[in-house]
């Protein structure tokens, strides 16, 4: 005789039970949108804005993408860029941030690739605890302690979300324009060729020397000639 827990109604159930609370499993990121537009900071060139559904966070997180010329077949330039209102709209002399975004899309310009502009302001501490921990660092505490004082960590960003924005762009074979070793490191884990990290300019003010000496010593930025750039 067979028991109510054999029976096919049963077991179809209890699959049905297992598959509704097994962990699903995550979607890739596909492209949402593409919009073409003529920007002056990429001189003068059309770019396309990409956004995009499925990413690993719920930063919206865009892409600036210029094709390259068709002669040329090396990998394609991308920076990382994260999100700096201070400097990258209102062009604050507190960090170096516009001017590294402004080289990025000029290169881009010139080589072709992507910019990614990622939601992560302030290191992912958000713009007002960003301007918290400038009151800090007037008092003379340098960026990352600025950071633990108001509770947050060093640098609380991660690159999955740039990865799948690349692997959904076909991007997978790149060359990496950035000082910072963890986004070299994290894009590989995450399945990113890079084939050459080009490291940005040096772009020292009487404001941001101080912020630019503790990212080369204490998180290991490769920002060349730092001391000579000061000077």
């Amino acid at each position: 005789m067979t028991t109510s827990a054999e029976t096919p109604e049963a077991v179809t159930a209890a699959v049905t039970a297992a598959v509704t609370t097994a962990a699903p499993e995550a979607v890739p990121a596909a492209v949402r949108a593409r919009v073409p537009v003529t920007l002056s900071r990429v001189r003068g060139r059309s770019a396309d804005l990409i956004t995009f559904h499925h990413l690993p966070d719920p930063g919206e997180h865009f892409a600036v993408l210029v094709p390259a010329a068709p002669a040329d077949t090396a990998p394609p330039l991308v920076r990382l860029h994260s999100e700096c209102l201070t400097g990258d709209v209102l062009g604050s002399a507190r960090c170096d941030c516009g001017p590294q975004l402004d080289e990025a899309l000029r290169a881009i310009a010139d080589h072709g690739g992507a910019v990614l502009y990622l939601r992560q302001e302030g290191r992912g501490i958000g713009l007002y605890n960003k301007l918290d921990t400038y009151v800090l660092q007037s008092q003379d505490h340098d960026t990352f302690a600025a950071n633990r004082m108001i509770g947050r960590g060093d640098d609380e960003r991660d690159y999955a979300a740039a990865a799948a924005m690349l692997h959904a762009l076909g991007l997978t074979r790149i060359r990496l324009l950035t000082n910072n070793p963890d986004k070299v490191r994290e894009l590989r884990t995450y399945g990113i060729e890079i084939t050459e990290v080009i490291p940005t300019g040096v772009y020292v003010t009487a404001e941001n020397s101080r912020y630019l000496s503790a990212k080369a010593e204490l998180a290991g930025h490769t920002i060349a000639l730092l001391q000579e750039a000061a000077a």
